[in-house]
């Protein structure tokens, strides 16, 4: 038998997931406005739908993202290293309904009506110095029911364009465009 590769190994836990009916967090973007006070949000894609939240006052500080959005159970699939054990369960549990709930302003599109997403390299938040260039922020755009909503991610805690793109393409059930 050949071996998986990290792709496939995700989208088996994805139908893993389905099979028994369980939602589960997938992938993690970080959304801000300029210098963090604004309105800052989590992009949450599950097995099942894309869930955008608003972050909590604290949350909007001290969170540091996920390695180019990988969620800790999908990480855990995919990591060698890592053992079940030393992952805490309550840190890596998920709860939409919960997250919905807390907020009457937190967003659910089913990906059924997901139009599409375009992911965008943000060229105009470049940063260039002695040590070379950096990308400081990227851009989402949902397009849903005629609806267009849009979100600057910083690429400090989501990370590299490419990683983010591969992933959100590979994993996603939806068209994803990068422009």
């Amino acid at each position: 038998m050949k071996r998986l590769s990290d792709a496939e190994r995700i989208l088996l836990f994805i139908e893993w997931c389905k099979k028994r009916k369980m939602e589960e967090l997938i992938l993690r973007l970080s959304s801000e406005t300029t210098g963090g006070w604004g309105n800052n949000f989590f992009l949450d894609f599950t097995t099942n739908r894309l869930i955008v939240s608003k972050k909590n006052f604290f949350r909007k500080f001290a969170d540091v993202g996920y390695i180019a959005g990988m969620a800790p159970y999908p990480y855990l699939v995919l990591s060698p290293k890592i053992k079940d054990s030393e992952i805490d369960k309550r840190s890596a549990s998920f709860d939409p309904d919960a997250i919905l709930s807390s907020n009457p302003n937190n967003l659910c599109f089913w990906y059924e009506e997901i139009e599409e997403l375009l992911f965008r390299r943000g060229d105009e938040t470049t940063v260039h110095n002695m040590m070379g260039s950096v990308v400081q922020a990227n851009f989402l755009t949902i397009k849903s029911k005629g609806k267009t909503f849009q979100f600057k991610l910083p690429a400090r805690k989501d990370g590299q364009f490419d990683k983010v793109y591969y992933w959100m393409r590979t994993l996603i059930p939806v068209p994803v465009k990068a422009i």
